[in-house]
């Protein structure tokens, strides 16, 4: 039997929605397009005429969560689909609109049989910390980015940074020295040496900036509701204080997923399947989750293949609990084992041994996440 009378579809844009709800017990179709950047309340007045009780939804996208937050406000039960859960026929991509976006929306949710899944919508305070700590992400790529372009131009001026050590091996780049040695390079042309200075201009404002955000995602990482997560998180052998507080604010609620493949599935880093009758084979991972934390948890097991086995050491002024500890024990042990398996004895690539190992790792933060949340729980109940 089902839940609800009315099931309303809705493709959503930053100054348009195009809706289209039917009744499935009459089989009433309705629709109705909303321009003028239309709110939740807007929205809510054309829902309430509507067949009650009613579901409505409308894919992930860039226009964020605010109408889902809004109408669930307003008393409406209201998701938000994963766009990469929702067929796309031959057809749908050579005739494309907002009404039949709309109404394929609509077909999904009505069908009791699809398979769409929904996204996980955030409050606005955990929202607003998760765009802090991804700005602080975005910022360190720009400084990145900086760096590359100034290099790129001293390159094609046939300047290298190319001092050497005493032992002779190759000085880093960014240091004291290096900074010296840009300060004592000019150029014949005026041109040249404006842009040499704006170059350089772009990379101290870029990295100031980094060191900025990572100031703050520290101040909220030590805070009192995320610092047991951090402090356990930070146990696994690649994951220090800013990495741990985007997995924190990247996942949320622990609780949420099943089991640790279903972590794994939302962060993208599952093999995709491919299979028809007795043929089958893995092909490349899904990438279909969450790029931030993906990416940062793979660039913090870039250097596995050089450490240590054994467990590593509680990070300075961390309190994680023996369970959190013993956890990340076994974690970082099976975590070096299984890469140190993938390509010495199985002879595989290292990096894809390294996503292989991420795959395992993120199940593992799972793991230790939900530890933390029922620790946490189970101390405000005694409280």
């Amino acid at each position: 039997m089902r839940k609800y009378t009315t099931y309303v579809g809705m493709d959503v844009h930053a100054r348009s929605i195009e809706a289209s709800a039917i009744d499935v017990e009459t089989g009433e179709v309705f629709g109705r397009s909303f321009g003028n950047s239309p709110t939740a309340a807007d929205v809510a007045e054309w829902l309430e005429a509507l067949p009650q009780p009613l579901y409505c939804a409308y894919e992930s996208g860039c226009t964020g969560f605010v109408l889902a937050r809004g109408l669930r406000e307003l008393g409406f039960d209201c998701d938000v689909i994963a766009v990469s859960t929702l067929p796309r026929s031959t057809k749908d991509k050579k005739q494309k609109c907002d009404k039949l976006d709309a109404r394929a929306i609509r077909r999904e949710i009505a069908n009791p049989d699809s398979g769409y899944s929904v996204v996980w919508v955030p409050d606005e305070k955990t929202e607003a910390e998760r765009d802090l700590v991804r700005c602080y992400r975005v910022a360190v790529d720009a400084a990145k980015h900086a760096k590359q372009r100034l290099l790129m131009f001293l390159l094609r001026h046939g300047r290298v940074w190319d001092e050497r050590t005493g032992a002779g091996r190759p000085k880093k780049a960014w240091t004291r020295d290096f900074e010296k040695w840009l300060d004592s390079i000019s150029f014949a042309e005026p041109s040249a040496e404006r842009a040499f200075a704006a170059y350089r201009r772009q990379v101290r404002e870029a990295c100031q900036e980094a060191k900025a955000l990572k100031a703050e995602v520290r101040e909220l990482a030590a805070r009192p509701e995320h610092r047991p997560y951090v402090d356990a998180l930070t146990c696994l052998k690649g994951m220090e204080v800013e990495n741990a507080i985007l997995a924190r604010v990247e996942i949320g609620d622990f609780s949420r997923f099943g089991s640790g493949r279903k972590v794994s599935c939302w962060l993208g880093t599952v093999p995709a399947d491919g299979s028809s009758g007795e043929s089958g084979k893995h092909g490349k991972i899904t990438k279909a989750g969450d790029r931030y934390l993906r990416r940062a948890l793979v660039e913090g097991y870039s250097g596995i293949a050089t450490w240590k086995s054994g467990k590593k050491a509680v990070p300075k002024g961390a309190e994680p609990s023996a369970a959190c500890q013993s956890i990340a024990a076994r974690a970082s042990e099976r975590l070096y084992g299984r890469y140190s398996h993938l390509t010495a004895e199985r002879h595989k690539n290292a990096n894809k041994a390294k996503v292989a190992v991420v795959n395992e790792l993120v199940r593992w933060i799972w793991v230790i996440g939900f530890q933390v949340q029922d620790e946490q729980r189970g101390e405000g109940a005694a409280a």
